[in-house]
C-alpha cells in the first residue's frame, strides 16, 4: 500500500497530466494563472485626437491616455508672470491630425510628480474651447481647445516625437491650421517674409507672403528669439516648433536648434 506522502505525490503528478492533456481549463487553490498578456502602452482611454476633432463635438469631461508630453513652457517672455506654464501633450507615437492638445492648470498623481518632455500621461478632466481669455474676444468660430485643470496620471517615459512636416500656408487659415494647433512641426525652405515686430511684449514675424494679422508667424514663447535671428529675408532650411494659437497661428522654436539656416 502506497503511504500517504505517495498518495498525494500521485496526486499531483495526475492533476499535471490532466493540465497538460486535458480539455478542461487548471486552476490551483490561489485562483486563476495570472494572464501573461502585455497592457496596453497607450491605455483604454481616448487618444487626444478622438477629443479635439471638431467634426466629434466633444464636451465635459475626458479619458485621455497615451498622452506625450512634448514641451513645457518655462519662458515669460511678457515679463508678467502669465506667458509660462502651459504644458503641451501629443498623442504617443502619432503624427495624425487633432493629435495635440495644451493643459491649463493640471495636477497630477503623485503631486509631487514634476513632468517632462517624453513622460506619458493619463489624464482626467473638462476639455473646453475658450471662446475669449479675459478681456479678448475671438472671432465667431474661433475657439482655443485645452484640457482644464485636469489630473494627470504619470504611466512611462518614451523618446520624443519625431516632427510632423506641414506646409506654412496651412496655418494661415484657421480651420485648416487647427488641425495641427498644439502638435509639433517643421516647415522646409522658410524665408522670412518681413521686419520682426512686436505684438503685445512678444516678438513675432511672418513666414509666408500673407503679412496680415490673421497670418502665421514666428513668435519668441518658449526663448528670449532676438530680432537678428528673424530678420527679413532670413532663409531657414526648416523651422520647427509648436503650433499655438492666439487669434493667429504661430509656429514656436523651442530652442535656437529648432531654426536651421539655409546654405549659403
Amino acid at each position: 500500500m502506497a503511504s500517504s506522502s505517495s498518495r498525494t505525490g500521485l496526486l499531483v503528478l495526475g492533476t499535471a497530466i490532466v493540465c497538460v492533456f486535458g480539455s478542461v481549463a487548471c486552476s490551483s487553490e490561489d485562483g486563476d494563472a495570472p494572464s501573461h498578456r502585455e497592457p496596453d502602452p497607450l491605455g483604454a482611454g481616448k487618444r487626444i485626437r478622438e477629443v479635439v476633432n471638431p467634426s466629434l463635438k466633444t464636451q465635459g469631461d475626458v479619458d485621455v491616455t497615451g498622452a506625450e508630453v512634448i514641451y513645457i513652457d518655462t519662458f515669460d517672455e511678457t515679463q508678467d508672470g502669465k506667458s509660462r506654464g502651459t504644458i503641451y501633450v501629443q498623442d504617443v507615437g502619432s503624427q495624425a491630425p487633432y493629435s495635440g492638445i495644451s493643459l491649463y492648470s493640471p495636477s497630477f498623481i503623485p503631486s509631487s510628480l514634476r513632468v517632462s518632455p517624453g513622460d506619458v500621461l493619463d489624464l482626467r478632466g473638462p476639455y473646453v474651447e475658450m471662446q475669449d481669455i479675459g478681456t479678448a474676444h475671438f472671432p465667431t468660430g474661433h475657439k482655443l481647445p485645452q484640457l482644464s485643470t485636469p489630473i494627470g496620471t504619470f504611466r512611462y517615459e518614451t523618446p520624443p516625437p519625431a516632427p510632423v512636416e506641414i506646409n506654412a500656408t496651412d496655418l494661415n487659415d484657421y480651420d485648416t491650421g487647427r488641425k495641427w494647433l498644439n502638435m509639433l512641426v517643421t516647415i522646409k525652405n522658410v524665408t522670412v517674409s518681413d521686419t520682426p515686430f512686436p505684438s503685445g511684449k512678444r516678438l513675432s514675424v511672418h513666414i509666408t507672403s500673407n503679412t496680415t494679422r490673421d497670418a502665421v508667424t514666428i513668435t519668441n514663447e518658449f526663448y528670449d528669439v532676438q530680432a537678428a535671428d528673424i530678420a527679413k529675408d532670413t532663409k531657414f532650411a526648416s523651422v520647427t516648433g509648436i503650433v499655438t494659437w492666439f487669434f493667429n497661428y504661430h509656429v514656436v522654436p523651442r530652442s535656437p536648434a529648432d531654426l536651421e539656416l539655409a546654405a549659403p
